[in-house]
């Protein structure tokens, strides 16, 4: 799914639930503050936060580059950002893999 689609998703609230909304809006905001770049689509997004935690991406993990991050928040100040907005999806749903999450966000909202 690209970013545009998921805009386009949460701007006319076509989610089945308001989790589901919550956690785009999420992921929506974590990639806006990502180094300030824009990626094209959720999976761009994702390699790049598995390249970045050199695993699978968990929360676990996450705490983890946000401790690398904070060391020196006058370099990684975006990234922090953008890895908060990320943890904070841990906290509305019970899966623990990011990508996970992404997937079943992009399968629930497929349109042909």
């Amino acid at each position: 799914m690209t970013f545009d689609k998921l805009f386009d998703l949460i701007e006319d609230n076509r989610f089945e639930n308001d989790t589901d909304k919550k956690i785009a809006e999420k992921i929506f905001e974590a990639e806006r503050d990502w180094k300030m770049t824009s990626q094209e689509s959720l999976n761009d997004f994702m390699t790049i936060l598995e390249k970045e935690t050199e695993e699978t991406v968990t929360k676990t993990n996450l705490k983890k580059l946000l401790k690398k991050y904070n060391q020196n928040l006058s370099k990684y100040a975006w990234e922090a950002e953008s890895i908060c907005s990320l943890l904070e999806i841990f906290e509305l749903t019970e899966e623990s893999e990011l990508r996970k999450i992404f997937s079943d966000i992009a399968n629930k909202n497929k349109t042909d």
